[in-house]
This record gives structure tokens, C-alpha cells and sequence, in this order.
């Protein structure tokens, strides 16, 4: 007779199985199983204020677990049961803090109970709160990580590892070194490391939230003759339809599918551009924007010569929408000519395409004067800059146009402009006012200066190089402050050159200046991280893995864009007139960043010198205002699009301000967006962001 029993129960149970889970409780109630054979594996415990939270590892053909606890001071006895549980893990509640619990799980059907698992063990109490912002920067060797202080911590688990993934959840599967606070240091490791860190506060053992993933400083770095003539900047645009970041004289990518993976020079004879470069033509600054409204980047070059030189002067390469390029006759026949700084793209008057200003130097004796070209929306231009007050700078070095922006510094829809120590504004009926008293712009000679907002409160710091020192100027209310030196040569040494753009990802926006010796000439740019609204130096490798020697080369006009599509801002430089472009590409990115393109109403890209703001609802102090590039620095230019990044949780509160009002979106980490100046909202091809 039991023999039958067991017989039919086997083949009840084959019969259940093949059933499945909807009639697994009522095969269990009518025959029952066996108990599992497994305990549970990798339990965990962690103390939360007033309770535990346990998890643990499914076992197979288990339909409930235990949990069997006690919180006694002498040995375990596990009397305590919480039964029923069904899932794998469970927050143990209304639990006295500063008393150790001690936990073991076990999983069980209707036929019994497995074996049980290891014991965990947990102690209520407060904890930690979440680590805010992470920053690492490198000496040579050694890495030190920045972050903000949280309450209720006593120390302070710092993970890294050589991918982000790693360093990710609340107890992160990577190593980690312990630090009572910030800043913490690891000495002994290169420069050259890519290193991913996460800092998460512990109160005793209790685990707080961990703050955002950082990136250490490294740098791919590579050498690209790309044939560039005098002083020519330094210059990112998209001349063709392939999405990848082009320079002047040489395509991001051709026929290989990847940007970033070479630079391609071209053959400048061959696409109209042989007049770009040509003797005795000294190019100065050379700025991309689409003047035509074709929807391709066309090219604007001046020049570095007296203007005299008939055969230097300005030249225009409007774009023919297949990377090639034709001469402007119109804006050859303005000769202008000049020791011209900064070009400075932007719609000044607002009618919807992008007009010029072209700043030269005007202390030569040779005539030179600054134009301000209106576009007619088709490229051709007339110079309005006598009648707009933008002719002539004041007498003195201080004064030269060296670096320069366009941006809309009063927010009253019109770009403004910054240059030669002066603050430009514009009025909205053709003309400017200086404002550079009431803003107490630092009457100082530039080798680079730039808008940017240092300390995340919305408004725009001045970052201002001198040839030896670098300088930042803080805004209070719309007035910048007495300034402090933030770098400094400790050896004799000369830069010219600087930008600011965040290199790490981290929300904040950093500076890099040229450096070179003053002896040889030659160095390798310098990078001052910003940690929480203060600039810290941080190492720079020199060279390539091929080239050891090759950071003996000067280094001039500095910018930024993600050349890659990685999410991560690189950064390219210029190697004197030996016609080299150096690209420093982020080794370590991030994957935390929204990408904006902001936009006309017929998706032009004409906004430069917009005003983005970009707030974390859960952060609503930390304002990262951004301004869509018109030109940067130092003979320099930015991308086009902005890349943000976003550490903090949540979504984002992204406002535009155009010349007619404000756009205002909600985002989240990974978007990427076309904002357009009639509050249309679009996604960016997922294609350009490969």
C-alpha cells in the first residue's frame, strides 16, 4: 500500500509540474513536495534608522522563505520567525537602533524547510546622508578624490575600478580604500590611469547613499597634421553630413563609421580651401556657423598681419552642402585686414541668421579697425560697426582684442559682446553701450577669457588669462568681484590660450590654459578642475604612447567638443606652426550627461550666444548655466551642441533663454534634445550619438 501511495504521489507531482505555477499551491495543499535542498545564498543585512533591510539569493522550486532572528547580546538562538515572505528580500521594521541583529534565511514549500543560510548580522541606527559631488585629480603619480562631507558619517568608503559599472550600487563590487573625509589620497598611481571612483559614507556599518561615479583625469592623446598656417585657432564645425566633429583643414572621420578614430587632412586645393592657407596669408582665428542658412557649417577666417596687407586679409568659404567650399567675392572685396583676435558669431539683430564681428588690433599704426558684419541671411554682409559704436577700442595693451565671447550677459534677448577688456551691450536698435564699468569688467591684457559659471548659482564667472597668470573673476549680482589668481607659473613660463568646459563630466565646468616654458617655448596645457567652485591644478600627461617626446612642442588656442560621441568633452590643441593638432580624448567616459542643441524656429542652428540653464529638481542650488558657443577663449571654438553632465538623481529643469522669452523643458540623464525657439521639442537622431 505505500509503495502505490508514493506511486500516484509521483504521479500527481509530474502531472502539477507539467500544470505549472497556477496550480502550484493547490498540488502543494493536496500531495505536498519535498523541501527545498538549498539554503539561500549571499544574504545580506543592512541597518537602516529603526529597521534592517535583508536580501538574499533565489533557491529553485521555493515558494516562500523565514527569516529566523534574534538580538540577543550572548549567543544566537534564532527564536524569533518571520514567516510567509515571498519574495527575496524584506525590511525588518520597528527595530530598537544600536542593537546588532542577527538574521538567517530559509526557503521552504509545503513538504518543509531547506537548510538555512549563513548568518548576517545588522545594527539599526542613523545613516549617512548622500555624498553630493566627486572630483579626482592627479599629481604625477598619484590621485587625489575631493568630495562633499555628508552628515551623520564617521568615515568613508572610497571604491574605484576600470569600468563605471563596477563602481555602481550601494555596496559597489570593487575595491575600496577607507578615508575619515575629504580629500583623500592614492599616492603612487600614474597619470596616465583611467580610474572610475565612487565615495560612499559609512556610519560605523551603516551604509549611506554613495555619491556620483567619477572619472579620473586621463587622457588619450594623439598628434594630427592636418596643415593649418601662422597663428591659425583652433576650430570645431561640421562641414559634411556624417555628425562627426570636423576641423578646418581636416574631416573627424571619413569612411570608417567612427568619429574620433583619426583626423583626415584634405587635400585644400581640392575642396575650394586653397586660398585659406596660401602665401603670404597669415590666419589668425577662423570661426564656423552656417551664414547661408543651407543647414552646413560654413567657414569665416581673418587674419594676422597689418592691414595694409593687401594680401592678407579676410576671407568667407561658404559651404556648397557637400564639404566643399567656394570663395566669398563679396567679403574678399571688404579687405579686411588686421592682427585680428577672436571672431565672435552670433545674431546680433535678431532677423534669424548669424552675423560677425571681427575685432583686430587697432595700437599696429596700420589703420586696422574692428567690423561688425550684418548678414542677409544668404552670406553677404555690410558693416555696420561705426554706427553700432563697435569701431574703435580704447588706446593700450589692455584694451587689444585678444580672447573674446558673444553671449547675452544682461538677458535681455540681445547678444552682447566681451573683448579687449570691455563689456559691450547690446541695445536691441543696432547700436551698444559699454557696460564694463557697472560690471567692473578687470581692465587687464587677455590672452584668453571666458564666460562660464564656476559655482553652479546661475550666473556667469569670468575666467580671464594673462600670457603668466590665470585669474578668476567671480559674479555677484551681475558685478564681477576683484578677482584672484588661480594659476600662477612656478617656473618661468608663457600660455597663450584658454577655454572652459567640463572635462570630467561632473556638472561643473573646468579651465584649461595653454603653459609653455618660456626657455624651449614648449609644454603641454594645463587643467584646473573645478571642485565644488574652486579651480585646482591637475597633472596633464605629456606625450604619446609613440612619441614620448612629443609634449616638447608649443601649445596654443585650446577647444572643446566631444570629437568622440562617448559623452565625454575632448580636447584639441593647437602645436604652434609646425600645422600639428593635438586631441586629448577623455579616457574614462561617463554615461551620466543630457546633449541640447539649441535652435531656431526652423531648426537653424543660430542661437549662439544663448543662455541655458540646467538645475537638478533634487539639487535646485546647483544652476549649471551653459552658453551655446559663439567663439571661445582664445582664437577658439567650441561644438555647437552642449554637453552636460548630470551626476545628481532625478530629472533636470532645462530652460532656454531666447530673444523672445524663455523655453522651459524637464529632462533626464541620457537625453539628448533639439530645444527650438518656438518651444518645439525634438530628439536628436539617436545615430549622432554613436
Amino acid at each position: 500500500m505505500a509503495l502505490a501511495v508514493r506511486a500516484a504521489a509521483r504521479a500527481v507531482a509530474g502531472i502539477c509540474a507539467l500544470w505549472g505555477l497556477l496550480a502550484l499551491s493547490a498540488c502543494e495543499g493536496a500531495f505536498g513536495t519535498s523541501p527545498p535542498h538549498a539554503a539561500p545564498t549571499n544574504p545580506s543585512a543592512e541597518g537602516l534608522e529603526g529597521q534592517v533591510e535583508l536580501d538574499w539569493g533565489a533557491v529553485t522550486d521555493a515558494t516562500r522563505y523565514v527569516i529566523r532572528w534574534d538580538n540577543n547580546a550572548g549567543s544566537a538562538t534564532f527564536e524569533n520567525e518571520i514567516t510567509g515572505v515571498e519574495g527575496t528580500s524584506y525590511t525588518h521594521t520597528g527595530l530598537e537602533n544600536f542593537r546588532r541583529y542577527r538574521y538567517r534565511i530559509v526557503a521552504e514549500t509545503s513538504g518543509g524547510r531547506g537548510p538555512e543560510s549563513v548568518t548576517v548580522s545588522a545594527t539599526p541606527g542613523p545613516v549617512p546622508g548622500a555624498v553630493e559631488w566627486t572630483v579626482v585629480t592627479a599629481q604625477n603619480p598619484g590621485h587625489t578624490i575631493h568630495f562633499a562631507e555628508t552628515t551623520g558619517a564617521n568615515g568613508y568608503r572610497i571604491y574605484f575600478a576600470g569600468t563605471e559599472l563596477q563602481v555602481a550600487g550601494r555596496r559597489p563590487v570593487a575595491q575600496f580604500v577607507e578615508a575619515d573625509g575629504s580629500p583623500a589620497v592614492r599616492e603612487d598611481i600614474l597619470v596616465t590611469s583611467g580610474i572610475y571612483y565612487r565615495v560612499v559614507p559609512m556610519n560605523d556599518s551603516r551604509v549611506g547613499t554613495g555619491g556620483p561615479v567619477a572619472a579620473s583625469p586621463s587622457r588619450i592623446i594623439s598628434d594630427h597634421e592636418v596643415g593649418a598656417a601662422g597663428l591659425a585657432g583652433t576650430a570645431f564645425g561640421l562641414v559634411n553630413d556624417d555628425d562627426c566633429l570636423d576641423v578646418p583643414t581636416a574631416l573627424g572621420s571619413i569612411n570608417t563609421g567612427v568619429c574620433g578614430a583619426s583626423y583626415v587632412a584634405r587635400e585644400l586645393d581640392e575642396v575650394g580651401l586653397e586660398d585659406l592657407t596660401a602665401q603670404p596669408r597669415a590666419v589668425s582665428d577662423m570661426r564656423f556657423a552656417d551664414f547661408d542658412g543651407d543647414g552646413f557649417d560654413d567657414l569665416f577666417s581673418n587674419v594676422a598681419a597689418p592691414a595694409s596687407d593687401g594680401g592678407s586679409i579676410s576671407l568667407l568659404h561658404l559651404n556648397q552642402g557637400d564639404g566643399e567650399f567656394a570663395t566669398s567675392t563679396a567679403v574678399s572685396d571688404l579687405a579686411i585686414g588686421g592682427f585680428g583676435g577672436t571672431l565672435l558669431a552670433a545674431d546680433f539683430d535678431n532677423d534669424g541668421d548669424v552675423d560677425l564681428f571681427v575685432p583686430n588690433d587697432q595700437n599696429q599704426g596700420d589703420g586696422a579697425r574692428n567690423w561688425l558684419l550684418v548678414n542677409d541671411g544668404e552670406g553677404a554682409f555690410t558693416d555696420v560697426a561705426a554706427a553700432a559704436g563697435v569701431e574703435s577700442n580704447p588706446a593700450g595693451d589692455a584694451y587689444v582684442p585678444n580672447g573674446g565671447q558673444a553671449v547675452d550677459f544682461d538677458e535681455d534677448g540681445d547678444v552682447d559682446l566681451l573683448f579687449g577688456s570691455r563689456l559691450l551691450l547690446n541695445d536691441g536698435d543696432g547700436s551698444f553701450s559699454d557696460g564694463s564699468v557697472a560690471a567692473n569688467v578687470p581692465v587687464i591684457a587677455d590672452e584668453g577669457l571666458k564666460l562660464f559659471d564656476v559655482d553652479l548659482d546661475g550666473d556667469l564667472d569670468l575666467a580671464h588669462h594673462t600670457s603668466a597668470a590665470t585669474r578668476l573673476f567671480r559674479n555677484l549680482d551681475g558685478v564681477f568681484d576683484g578677482g584672484e589668481i588661480v594659476d600662477a607659473a612656478t617656473i618661468p613660463a608663457v600660455g597663450l590660450g584658454l577655454n572652459a568646459c567640463d572635462v570630467n563630466g561632473d556638472g561643473f565646468e573646468d579651465v584649461i590654459v595653454a603653459r609653455n616654458n618660456v626657455i624651449s617655448g614648449r609644454g603641454t596645457p594645463r587643467t584646473l578642475l573645478n571642485i565644488d567652485g574652486d579651480l585646482h591644478v591637475s597633472a596633464v600627461q605629456r606625450g604619446t604612447a609613440a612619441n614620448p617626446d612629443a609634449f616638447l612642442s608649443p601649445n596654443f588656442a585650446l577647444a572643446c567638443g566631444d570629437q568622440g560621441n562617448d559623452g565625454m568633452i575632448d580636447i584639441l590643441s593647437r602645436r604652434g606652426g609646425d600645422e600639428t593638432l593635438r586631441l586629448l580624448r577623455g579616457a574614462t567616459p561617463l554615461s551620466r550627461r543630457i546633449r541640447l542643441r539649441i535652435v531656431g524656429p526652423g531648426g537653424e542652428r543660430n542661437q549662439q550666444g544663448r543662455i541655458v540653464r540646467v538645475v537638478p529638481e533634487g539639487f535646485p542650488n546647483r544652476i549649471m548655466a551653459r552658453v551655446v558657443d559663439s567663439g571661445s577663449g582664445l582664437r577658439s571654438q567650441n561644438q555647437y551642441d552642449l554637453l552636460v553632465g548630470t551626476p545628481w538623481p532625478g530629472d533636470y529643469t532645462v530652460t532656454v533663454r531666447f530673444a523672445a522669452g524663455d523655453v522651459t523643458t524637464t529632462l533626464e540623464s541620457g537625453d539628448a534634445k533639439i530645444i527650438s525657439e518656438d518651444g518645439t521639442i525634438e530628439d536628436i537622431d539617436p545615430d549622432e550619438e554613436e
